[in-house]
């Protein structure tokens, strides 16, 4: 297996839990209730499993790829860094929303769903990016060895072949609430 196509199913998985951000947003500016529990698993989804996915790049994908002449400075990767970095800012502002959220704060609702917009924006920015070049350009350079290596590193993904002690956790919120906003779609 080639680490392009893990990565991109990890993509796959953030694309989805985006769609139930945009969707929590959605409702959280019309002043709809949203189900806390299931706010607090989508924050700790961003927090834990994508900004993982973006440690690991970070450590083990960017530094293989300088080795290949791909470095910060003749390429994206600086774009994509700063990118993993405006990703942890906007988590963090979200997560102290909630909590204003949580203590019903009569302005968090509206401050959470601007970060939460501002979040997938950025987010399904960054994986067109990656997707569309950036992955495709480091799939020419890298040796077999590397592609290996790299699919074995970031296989505890909830996609992946290792146990991560979140990843049924993780693969449960991807199969349960996409369907939760399908219905409010759905919803007369």
């Amino acid at each position: 297996m080639r680490f392009l196509t893990v990565l991109m199913d990890e993509h796959r998985g953030f694309s989805s839990m985006l769609d139930v951000l945009d969707a929590v947003a959605g409702r959280l500016e019309r002043g709809e209730p949203v189900p806390m529990p299931m706010l607090v698993d989508v924050l700790d989804f961003f927090e834990s499993f994508t900004d993982r996915h973006h440690d690991r790049e970070e450590e083990m994908l960017f530094p293989l790829l300088a080795r290949h002449g791909i470095g910060p400075d003749q390429t994206v990767v600086s774009v994509l860094v700063s990118q993993h970095e405006a990703g942890r800012v906007y988590g963090t502002k979200m997560k102290k929303q909630l909590k204003r959220l949580q203590q019903r704060d009569p302005t968090a609702a509206s401050a959470l769903a601007a970060d939460a917009r501002a979040y997938t924006e950025l987010i399904r920015e960054h994986i067109r990016i990656e997707d569309e070049y950036f992955y495709k350009l480091a799939d020419q350079v890298l040796t077999e060895a590397e592609h290996a290596s790299i699919v074995e590193q970031f296989s505890d993904s909830p996609g992946g072949r290792a146990t991560n002690p979140d990843r049924e956790r993780y693969l449960k919120m991807l199969e349960t609430y996409p369907a939760i906003v399908a219905g409010w779609c759905a919803s007369p």
